[in-house]
């Protein structure tokens, strides 16, 4: 019944309004002009420059998009020239040892395909174009093909364009698919091979080559074109799709489907495509490789394949920008107009019968009231809010310590690694020597370097242990409200793992200054939590483009009963009208770099709840006396009593 009241109300408002821009048509339409003239010239000026800004914003993020999928590319070939080389020139040296199992030949190729998961493929074929040793990586693990299943490879032509080729000097084969035994590997393996030749030390020539999985090359640019925004294509020079817009699109000239082409596709791109070696077309951005290195492969391509320069990257973007933004200005258009029109018939309806302007009145009223309530519930939110963001602080050292860890552990984990790869290498050496006749001595070599290996890996397991034992009393505290004995040095080291491992914190320098021995009967999770707060405040607002710089952390006794823990910084400073608001919520001089305004609020809450203490700030700018000279800095004091309180507070 109220709606309707209240509706029959609003049509008789509006009534009397339309009758007053009847009775007043000239004044009414004064009014109204500048509307007119807004939507009549104002916004078809701004839909022209606004379709060309986005137009020329797309073309940049589409020239963008294929400068970084070349650049990729380029690195990937300029590594995989490298590695080639280098194990060109490491086979000679190795191949007085054999290519048997186990000989160090097999395992430096091993090795080479373990340390780096885009290759699949190593071997060295002869000068005949017979392989001679082959190692496959596939799943995890290098296979060695056995002799009988080595293959002739003297027609193919990366075997050819690399035995040609002077020793030092690499070949990079077309990007095509792996071919085994004269067939295309099933499923479908797209391959990129270097092939570089040796001389070894009796006068016979060989040529290594490595394969690279060109699938990971390819869905590496295709995860980078989408994470701009983009779809990303890759061409063959003659028009052949590498990488398409369907999964059957690809490779068509090596699978039988030759009609599956850009000019098949789209004969109109393709046309701009070969107009020119980069461009735009419609929504299209394109280039070859070669062009959009624009110089930076060097000497990459003197001895490639002609058509790996002329590959083509062809990206559209997901979604047409120039719609939405049309969508966007068309609708503004609208809400224009109807604003417009209102604004009019406000004008009008305050021109008409007391009778409408007291009804208005009454509306309004009503919409204060519920604006008062939405205010209310709002203000729940924002606490509930405020309550999420300090938790969500409070938890923030989670990351550092877990960092912490992986640094702490990766030294001893490296060890242990050593000594048992030191173990297999004297049981293999052992194997060998029992075979050829083992003698005492031998056995007592073996015997003195496993127990030495066997020693240090228990010493750094121990040492793992203990870590991590370490680590997880720090995280206990920091997840519960415990209170327990423990020594405030070891309180303050435990609040960010850096300080542990002695070095500077983004070029700033922290000097420890840490009294030992002093024993606290309180909460050390807290404890930690207040200090890495205020070690992160000084980074972050002392020094918030890095260092050079130094800031002091020191904690020390302050006669039996309590404890002192300072944080000083020779940083920026506080401004005076500033620092009287820093233990408050959300007040926070650094909010477009991200701050939140509630570290320091948690810091004064947990001292003072907690921990049953207090905290103080002194701080100074230079230049605030007068005196240019003077040091600037800031300070915060932390003094608590080192037996906590029984019953903290929330």
């Amino acid at each position: 019944m109220r709606l309707r009241a209240r509706w029959r109300a609003f049509r008789r408002d509006w009534r009397a309004a339309w009758v007053a821009v009847r009775a007043q048509p000239r004044r009414m339409a004064l009014i109204a002009a500048p509307w007119a003239l807004i939507l009549l010239v104002g916004f078809p000026l701004l839909w022209t420059e606004v379709e060309r800004a986005v137009a020329l914003q797309a073309q940049q993020a589409g020239r963008d998009a294929v400068a970084t999928a070349a650049q990729t590319t380029l690195r990937w070939m300029a590594r995989l020239r490298e590695d080639t080389g280098f194990l060109a020139r490491l086979t000679p040296r190795l191949l007085d040892a054999g290519d048997a199992a186990g000989s160090p030949l097999v395992q430096t190729y091993s090795a080479f395909l373990q340390a780096g998961p885009r290759y699949h493929k190593v071997r060295w074929i002869d000068e005949g174009g017979r392989e001679r040793l082959r190692l496959d990586y596939d799943g995890g693990a290098v296979v060695q093909l056995e002799p009988d299943a080595l293959q002739d490879k003297r027609d193919r032509p990366f075997f050819l364009q690399g035995l040609a080729l002077l020793p030092g000097q690499v070949h990079l084969s077309p990007l095509d698919l792996n071919v085994e035994g004269g067939r295309i590997e099933r499923p479908l393996r797209p391959t990129l091979r270097a092939s570089s030749p040796f001389r070894s030390h009796d006068g016979g020539t060989g040529v290594v080559v490595v394969n690279i999985h060109g699938q990971m090359l390819l869905d590496r640019l295709k995860e980078q074109a989408q994470r701009s925004g983009f779809v990303l294509y890759l061409v063959h020079p003659q028009g052949y799709w590498l990488q398409g817009p369907t999964a059957d699109d690809a490779w068509g000239w090596q699978v039988g489907r030759p009609q599956r082409t850009v000019g098949h596709f789209d004969p109109a791109l393709w046309q701009a495509m070969q107009a020119q070696p980069a461009g735009h077309w419609r929504q299209w951005s394109f280039s070859t490789l070669q062009a959009a290195w624009g110089g930076a492969e060097g000497d990459l391509l003197a001895h490639a394949d002609p058509t790996l320069g002329q590959l083509r990257v062809l990206v559209r973007p997901q979604a047409p920008a120039a719609k939405r933004w049309k969508a966007l200005l068309a609708a503004l258009t609208v809400l224009a107009a109807a604003l417009g029109a209102a604004v009019v018939l406000v004008i009008a309806r305050g021109l008409a019968r007391e009778a409408a302007y007291l009804a208005r009145l009454r509306e309004a009223n009503a919409a204060l009231a519920s604006a008062n309530a939405a205010l209310a519930e709002a203000n729940d939110r924002l606490h509930t809010v405020q309550e999420g963001l300090a938790r969500a602080e409070r938890l923030s050292s989670l990351g550092l310590m877990v960092a912490g860890v992986a640094h702490e552990m990766n030294t001893p984990l490296g060890s242990i690694r050593l000594s048992l790869g030191t173990l297999r290498a004297g049981v293999a050496r052992l194997s060998r020597q029992l075979q050829d006749g083992l003698r005492r001595s031998d056995l007592e070599a073996f015997l003195a370097d496993g127990g030495q290996a066997g020693e240090l890996a228990e010493a750094e397991l121990r040492r793992v242990t203990a870590l991590i034992q370490r680590f997880k009393q720090v995280a206990v505290d920091r997840a519960t409200l415990e209170r327990r004995r423990f020594d405030l040095a070891e309180a303050v080291l435990d609040s960010d793992p850096r300080l542990h491992r002695s070095e500077s914190i983004d070029g700033v320098t922290v000097q420890l200054d840490l009294e030992p021995d002093v024993v606290m009967d309180s909460y050390p999770g807290p404890l930690e939590q207040v200090v890495a707060n205020l070690l992160g405040n000084a980074l972050a607002h002392g020094y918030p483009a890095g260092g050079p710089g130094r800031i002091r952390l020191a904690a020390r006794a302050d006669g039996p009963a309590y404890a002192v823990i300072e944080v000083a910084d020779e940083g920026a400073g506080i401004a005076p009208e500033a620092l009287a608001q820093v233990f408050e919520p959300f007040f926070t001089t650094a909010r477009h770099r991200g701050g939140t305004g509630l570290g320091l609020h948690i810091v004064h809450q947990v001292v003072t709840d907690v921990l049953g203490g207090e905290v103080r700030v002194r701080s100074r700018r230079r230049g605030d006396d007068g005196s240019a000279d003077a040091p600037s800095g800031t300070v915060f004091t932390v003094r608590i009593p080192r037996t906590g309180p029984a019953r903290p507070g929330p």
